[in-house]
């Protein structure tokens, strides 16, 4: 995670079979930090953000997994906040665009959410201080 106290990630979500059956097609792609819109005209629309994550296919070699999202983005929050400073992730897009399965992820695969509370009460469970006390407050939200 970076030192800024602001970090701007976009993620393309895994194709669902919906969009496989629909016969839809990927038109974007993720260069580094780039995230590349492909244009039907052959013009391409380019952005550059913190992280760029690709999660579209597993089996191409530049997938990233949930695990891979939380240890660039939620382990950084999370260590600050294990310092005392308030910590907020926040996820935005339209609808179906992928927040929930960032955020919570599956069962089998959990997402931020679950590996950040996850972490947080091991790294508790893992403080052998008798005079160190935790006071752990979370909210999640969402707003259609």
């Amino acid at each position: 995670m970076s030192d800024s106290n602001i970090v701007v990630a976009v993620r393309v979500r895994p194709v669902n079979q919906r969009e496989v059956s629909l016969g839809g097609q990927v038109c974007v792609e993720m260069q580094g930090d780039q995230t590349i819109l492909k244009k039907p005209d052959g013009s391409d629309k380019v952005f550059r953000f913190d992280y760029s994550f690709w999660s579209c296919r597993e089996t191409d070699p530049h997938f990233v997994g949930q695990e891979q999202v939380f240890k660039l983005l939620g382990k950084g929050v999370l260590e600050n906040a294990f310092t005392g400073y308030h910590a907020c992730i926040f996820a935005y897009g339209q609808t179906g665009s992928g927040k929930t399965h960032t955020m919570m992820g599956s069962a089998e695969d959990g997402g931020l959410v679950p590996r950040l509370c996850n972490t947080l009460f091991e790294w508790i469970a893992e403080n052998n201080d008798p005079n160190v006390k935790f006071n752990v407050e979370v909210s999640y939200m969402e707003i259609y």
